[in-house]
């Protein structure tokens, strides 16, 4: 009866290519055993393909990371080329000077590029010393468009030349050396008053700022020749 079931077992579980077998022990005590069937021909295509794939993956990957590593090496050595302001490679560098202090601020552009438009950077430049009443960008907007003009044409317009002369003075005089009804002459021939913390009616915002030839002090509006 023993034997007439292991056969029996055996018949309906033969060792198939898809399924586990079981087969009769060959020892004296009849147990069972199951086995591993050997892999067929179609699941070793499938490995063999499958390892391929990843090979070729593999390699695709490589030659993508070595690709983006050379952009970013392109990418890096391009970003040295600055546009900045002093200092950085590329960009322009500013001494410690009055011109080095309005040129390097984003605040005051409008009036550097005026200072140097109108022949006024070697006198912002020189030892000095003198004192500087700049004017920021919203104040000389101001000006531009109050008198009809557009950022590129106020730099070619012929009184502008008085204009920036009109804000700087031979000497250095702090705050404290200017109290109300104090007058000026500027480099432009002009006399300006200072009066209620203003000059010719243009507020100082801040005072006494100092470099190496010059002492600064921000306005709120262009000083009018």
């Amino acid at each position: 009866g023993i034997q007439f079931d292991v056969y029996h077992m055996w018949f309906l579980y033969r060792p198939t290519t898809t399924s586990r077998a079981i087969r009769p022990s060959h020892s004296h005590s009849n147990s069972i055993q199951l086995t591993s069937p050997s892999p067929s021909i179609h699941s070793i295509k499938m490995q063999a393909t499958l390892s391929n794939n990843v090979t070729l993956a593999s390699k695709f990957a490589s030659k993508s990371t070595i690709r983006a590593q050379r952009r970013s090496v392109v990418v890096r050595a391009e970003g040295k080329v600055s546009h900045g302001k002093g200092g950085e490679e590329g960009g322009a560098t500013f001494k410690n000077d009055a011109f080095g202090m309005v040129a390097k601020n984003a605040n005051y552009m409008l009036f550097a590029s005026a200072v140097s438009k109108t022949g006024c950077e070697p006198i912002m430049t020189s030892p000095g010393p003198i004192t500087v009443f700049a004017p920021n960008d919203d104040a000389m907007v101001d000006f531009i468009k109050k008198i009809g003009k557009t950022k590129m044409d106020i730099m070619e317009d012929p009184n502008l030349p008085g204009v920036i002369k009109s804000h700087i003075v031979e000497g250095t005089y702090k705050i404290a050396d200017m109290p109300d009804g104090t007058t000026l002459t500027t480099i432009g021939g002009n006399t300006i008053t200072i009066s209620g913390g203003a000059v010719n009616g243009s507020k100082m915002t801040k005072n006494d700022i100092k470099v190496d030839n010059a002492i600064l002090h921000a306005v709120n509006a262009v000083i009018e020749a």
